[in-house]
């Protein structure tokens, strides 16, 4: 289920402001950037609340941003679960798997890497983020909550 949470206009204007500002943009930039597509003037009505944003426009705008939408328009999160508070894998327990799954070559780089720049070389457990989740859900084809639960499933994580 997704969540919405209520936004006025004034905050969609700012945060389109901000996404603007945070890609160190000026409204010119955005006009010599899009060569065109995008006036200036027409940019610093939406930020103003002056003039309406289109469902289509605001869509083509994200992606010239190359923001997602919801970001655009200042919702950052739409994930209504609650966030893991500590994520621990259990890297001794990937050795006990077939070595050459691939899901698993994955996992086990993925670890490695964060060992290496840890300088962390007990090579029995890694603390990781929740954005980690996405990372590893990449290297794995699943989005972050089917990661989660393989992980899980499959005993890699220690329960604290």
């Amino acid at each position: 289920m997704i969540i919405i949470p209520e936004r006025s206009i004034e905050e969609i204007a700012a945060s389109i402001k901000a996404v603007r500002k945070a890609k160190g943009y000026t409204l010119m930039d955005v006009e010599k950037k899009s060569a065109g597509v995008w006036k200036a003037v027409v940019i610093g009505s939406y930020e103003r609340c002056d003039r309406a944003l289109s469902v289509k426009k605001a869509v083509s705008l994200a992606n010239f941003y190359q923001v997602p939408l919801e970001e655009l328009l200042g919702f950052k999160s739409r994930d209504t679960t609650s966030p893991r508070e500590k994520i621990t894998l259990d890297i001794r327990a990937t050795t006990n798997e077939n070595p050459y799954l691939p899901e698993l070559v994955a996992l086990r780089n993925f670890a490695t890497l964060i060992c290496s720049k840890r300088h962390d070389w007990n090579g029995e457990v890694l603390s990781i983020r929740n954005s980690d989740l996405t990372t590893i859900g990449l290297l794995i084809n699943r989005d972050e909550a089917s990661t989660y639960e393989w992980l899980a499933t499959n005993r890699f994580l220690l329960n604290k």
